[in-house]
């Protein structure tokens, strides 16, 4: 009787290791994906998390969405002790090229977020700059 407990006890437990393996897992990814928003979204969610402006100082200080801060290109990484864990990250840039997802993916991976981009950039806000 015990011999036959034990033959069945063990593909349970496994099954149910897997399955929160796989759980988890899936979880994890939802939580790590970068979203793009349309202008009207992103204005509608932003005042909701952190609101990142990785342009030069100088772009930065000629013309921003207001209530942006300024993390030039990799200087967001060495300030990351400034922004929350707890709060979604938007991100914006010029445009939404290349470097606004890497810092994204990259924010990401040290465990902030949701984040979000700005579809296009400062380029194509359509709503007043301060």
């Amino acid at each position: 009787m015990i011999l036959a407990i034990q033959d069945w006890i063990w593909p349970i437990v496994l099954g149910l290791s897997l399955g929160f393996l796989i759980a988890f897992a899936r979880n994890k990814k939802g939580k790590g994906s970068i979203l793009v928003l349309e202008a009207d979204e992103f204005r509608k969610n932003m005042r909701r998390g952190q609101l990142i402006d990785i342009r030069s100082e100088d772009d930065y200080l000629k013309e921003k969405i207001n209530g942006s801060r300024n993390y030039p290109k990799k200087q967001v990484f060495q300030n990351l002790y400034l922004l929350r864990t707890d709060q979604p990250v938007f991100i914006y840039g010029d445009e939404d090229k290349g470097l606004v997802k890497k810092v994204g993916k990259k924010l990401i991976s040290k465990g902030y977020y949701p984040v979000y981009l700005l579809k296009g950039g400062l380029n194509e806000w359509p709503f007043p700059k301060k």
